[in-house]
């Protein structure tokens, strides 16, 4: 099988980020992968798409080698012609300034796409999906009470009349940035919504009951919670003291994720939905059984969760895409 793995920048890979190491496994299980920026794909005069990319070999199947190679290696142009399937791990929330480069990729990986190229996620889904807005199509019992909007009135009014607290959010944000917990009567309340609204739409979402237990990222493949012999992938992420937000980049603490029935039947509703509107894989973000966010550019946690469960999960998800590249083929695996 013949991946291609896209990021926001070739350089940008981290250690403990789950698209590092399905490149890797990927190189070890098909001879090499490949892993382009961005900004390094172009269209040629026959249609197809290429990339410049930087080959990882099973000589480089090491987190050490691959990330020192993307670093220092040459990138040489791989066409779509030679490729089995692209994973779009890109992250625009993280690159806003690039926005323009991160729409015509998904464009060119449309193109790549109608010409047999398996693309995951879908390129035509990502757009619907990549806000927070994509909240509103799953049913009102897996979400929190919400509204999305620019007008600081309706804002203001959601938190007055809310009985407990409200978080507001940037409806595109990530990392945590810009999330802010308020109560009605917050003297700071107006200002605070004139800073966000300044930015975009924001997102005002009721604060559930059990938030300060953290939450529990599920990461679903294929409209199911992703699973390993019985183990789901999974993990629980805890705020730090005096932190009401959960992510590991502000603080929080991964920990084995223990879901109950509850949750893992939510997840399995949340994926149905997912996959209804072309998602392969997304992290779910779940406060009990209630989605606070759903994940489709580049969703993390796979490397924690296999560390907690004993469970070979990067392995499984490329399984699943070679299952995707096999279908297209009719069953014939494509050669290296």
């Amino acid at each position: 099988m013949r991946l291609l793995a896209l990021l926001n920048k070739r350089s940008g890979l981290k250690p403990d980020q789950s698209t590092t190491a399905m490149v890797i496994e990927a190189a070890r299980r098909y001879g090499h992968s490949w892993v382009a920026g961005v900004s390094g794909a172009s269209l040629d005069e026959s249609g197809d798409v290429s990339f410049n990319a930087i080959r990882i070999t099973p000589e480089l199947a090491s987190t050490r080698e691959a990330l020192r190679a993307l670093r220092l290696s040459k990138a040489e142009p791989v066409s779509s012609r030679d490729l089995d399937v692209v994973l779009i791990r890109t992250n625009p929330g993280r690159d806003r300034e690039r926005a323009v480069l991160h729409e015509t990729l998904l464009n060119l990986c449309r193109i790549a796409q109608s010409r047999g190229v398996v693309v995951l996620n879908d390129p035509r889904a990502l757009p619907k999906a990549s806000d927070k807005l994509f909240l509103s199509y799953l049913p009102e019992a897996l979400r929190p009470r919400m509204i999305v909007s620019r007008d600081a009135a309706r804002l203001i009014a959601f938190v007055e009349e809310t009985k407990g607290p409200t978080v507001l959010k940037p409806l595109f944000g990530t990392q945590g940035r810009g999330v802010f917990k308020v109560t009605g009567g917050n003297t700071n309340l107006a200002a605070l919504v004139e800073v966000l609204t300044s930015e975009g739409y924001v997102i005002a979402q009721d604060y559930l009951r059990r938030a300060p237990e953290g939450d529990r990222r599920i990461i679903v493949v294929d409209g199911k919670p992703l699973e390993v012999d019985g183990k789901t992938c999974a993990v629980r992420r805890k705020p730090t003291d005096g932190e009401f937000r959960s992510n590991v980049h502000l603080g929080g603490t991964p920990m084995k994720a223990e879901s109950s029935p509850a949750v893992i039947r939510a997840a399995a509703l949340i994926g149905e939905v997912l996959i209804e509107h072309g998602i392969w894989m997304a992290g779910i973000d779940l406060v009990g059984t209630k989605a606070v966010e759903v994940n489709v550019r580049s969703p993390g946690g796979i490397i924690d969760a296999a560390q907690f469960e004993g469970a070979d999960f990067i392995g499984a998800v490329l399984d699943s895409v070679l299952a995707k590249v096999e279908s297209r083929d009719g069953g014939r695996p494509s050669p290296l």
